[in-house]
């Protein structure tokens, strides 16, 4: 959330729907995968790899929620 709640790195800030809006495109299946995975200067699972996948999906579906 660090990265999210500033834009660090580029990331888009939660509760922005314009930032998000390019993102949320790309649909959910998408999102997960990164921010599962990594993507570009994001680390997986947002650098707390003891995270579950269903606890990333579940803080994905919320910045998500609070961007549209």
């Amino acid at each position: 959330m660090a990265c999210h709640a500033t834009g660090a790195a580029g990331a888009p800030i939660s509760g922005n729907a314009e930032q998000w809006a390019p993102h949320i495109e790309k649909g959910m299946e998408t999102l997960y995968d990164h921010a599962i995975n990594g993507f570009n200067a994001m680390p997986p699972k947002g650098g707390h790899a003891t995270l579950s996948d269903d606890e990333v999906k579940a803080a994905v579906d919320h910045m998500v929620a609070e961007s549209q």
